[in-house]
């Protein structure tokens, strides 16, 4: 009978022990490479844009890091690049007619980033130049 109950005990424990353990957290998905999208604006005065936007991230000494395409299709200004899990906000700031700052919210979804995209000045705090929309932006190949 001892032998039943140092068993039973012996299970109960292992089975504890199991239950307690816990997965590694999922790792973040790869958002690396060159995505090109365009956003759908509308600025306070109610002009409509649609601005086309190239960005690319690169894994940097263990950093995510972005970069802004210019027309001509070389690399720009470097960008702040935040990843949650599928999230990624990435932030880049134009020291221009007193700041503003340019704003990425994204999910990526089914192989496309898609979000938002925002421009804010901040001197004067408001006007009507200011624009959000909504973005979807493809991986290049």
């Amino acid at each position: 009978m001892k032998i039943a109950t140092r068993l039973f005990a012996l299970a109960c424990l292992v089975a504890t022990g199991l239950s307690a353990q816990t997965a590694a957290p999922a790792p973040a998905p790869d958002v690396t490479g060159r995505w090109v999208g365009v956003a759908d604006t509308t600025d306070e005065a109610g002009t409509k844009r649609q601005e086309k936007h190239t960005i690319e991230i690169r894994l940097e000494e263990g950093q995510l890091a972005g970069y802004r395409l210019g027309r001509d299709g070389k690399l720009g200004a470097k960008m702040e690049v935040q990843q949650s899990g599928p999230k990624i906000n990435v932030y880049l700031y134009l020291d221009f007619e007193g700041g503003e700052p340019l704003r990425w919210k994204l999910e990526l979804k089914d192989g496309t980033l898609v979000g938002t995209f925002s421009a804010q000045h901040h001197r004067p705090a408001k006007w009507i130049y200011d624009r959000i929309g909504a973005i979807t932006m493809a991986k290049e190949k």
